[in-house]
């Protein structure tokens, strides 16, 4: 069965496309690594603007760093746990763990939202290159 979707937006339809193609591939690595970094983005995602609507507190910054990077890790260890922990985007992966882990104020955690994004794409090009 072929995937449909009703997104009209040329670059988020591709990037779903992109996601039906490695999930049906039959490669169950690289699919369950798709879902982690879907998981990972969609929390950064909801960061971003919960922090510019002020609907964060200061002091909930321990919370959210440990949960963050808590998603940055599990992604890392299903991709070396599978034998892709080298594919491109991984390097970006480890250094994005760093700067979740050193953030200082919500406002440096939340400015990472497009950084995920764009390693999500990164990972994403890699994956689809392994099925």
């Amino acid at each position: 069965m072929e995937y449909k979707t009703d997104v009209t937006d040329s670059h988020e339809r591709n990037e779903e496309l992109q996601w039906a193609r490695i999930m049906a591939s039959g490669n169950s690595a690289a699919g369950m690594a798709v879902v982690f970094i879907q998981k990972l983005c969609t929390a950064f995602h909801e960061l971003g603007p919960a922090w510019e609507a002020a609907g964060l507190k200061e002091n909930q910054l321990d919370f959210f760093k440990h949960r963050m990077a808590a998603r940055i890790k599990k992604v890392l260890s299903v991709l070396e746990l599978n034998g892709l922990g080298n594919i491109s985007g991984c390097d970006e992966f480890h250094n994005l763990l760093k700067k979740t882990e050193s953030a200082v104020s919500l406002e440096e955690l939340a400015s990472l939202t497009e950084p995920v994004h764009m390693i999500n794409h990164k990972l994403c090009d890699a994956l689809e290159g392994k099925i």
